[in-house]
């Protein structure tokens, strides 16, 4: 599942394992229609789970990774097998409102810099040629309403699982980036705890792992798949 804002194409160049993939997209992205009243975390995990059928190996980074470990919580019969990528157990309510009004204030064009700067490292922005992750994350939120992305800031703001971690029953990998701007490892570290035989994996690298970094992220879910799986 993927992060805020972006579509399908943030996993074109992670290589996938065999078999059936979904590469789930929200509400208000990748071309789908605006929701039609403000998406929450319930609504986002509860979509998830009514869009496929039999059991689940849930992968999420960033808003993705937030609801998976949702629909872990309201929907445990659903999944087989948590990863949950460059996320935290809760969110800032403040922050996240405040980044919903900077969108629907100035537009894509006046918050893309500072998002980019969040999910990139900072040699990897300035990289030349520019690296194909970057350029399609620029593309895809120029490209976006603002306004669907203050709906999904919006729904980040609502995000706090903590205290219901406990209750998720399946293999969980916690996959933190150690150059992560907006999910810390340490903040990634609380789902790991949280969460009963969970593990905390780490990899060097950013908040969009899985655009700088793809074959790393790759590995990382085959391994993921390889544990959950018992081998």
């Amino acid at each position: 599942m993927t992060p805020i804002g972006l579509d399908a194409d943030a996993w074109e160049r992670v290589p996938l394992p065999d078999g059936a993939v979904v590469k789930h997209v929200f509400p208000g992205f990748g071309g789908r229609p605006r929701a039609a009243s403000q998406p929450t975390m319930a609504s986002l995990a509860d979509e998830v789970a009514a869009s496929y059928e039999g059991p689940l190996d849930l992968v999420g980074e960033s808003l993705g990774g937030m609801v998976a470990q949702h629909i872990a919580i309201r929907h445990p019969d659903r999944v087989r097998s948590l990863m949950v990528a460059c996320t935290g157990a809760s969110a800032d309510p403040a922050t996240m409102a405040q980044r919903a009004a900077d969108a629907e204030r100035l537009g894509m064009e006046g918050v893309l810099d500072v998002t980019l700067r969040r999910w990139f490292t900072p040699e990897h922005l300035a990289s030349e040629p520019q690296d194909a992750g970057v350029l399609y994350a620029r593309r895809t939120l120029l490209a976006l309403d603002p306004l669907c992305f203050a709906d999904g800031w919006r729904a980040i703001g609502g995000h706090d699982a903590t205290a219901r971690l406990h209750e998720v029953a399946v293999p969980t990998t916690a996959l933190a980036g150690t150059r992560d701007a907006a999910a810390s490892v340490e903040r990634v570290r609380v789902i790991a705890d949280a969460v009963p035989g969970a593990r905390l994996v780490t990899l060097e690298g950013p908040h969009m792992m899985h655009l700088e970094h793809p074959a790393e992220f790759g590995a990382a879910l085959a391994e993921h798949l390889r544990w959950a799986e018992g081998g």
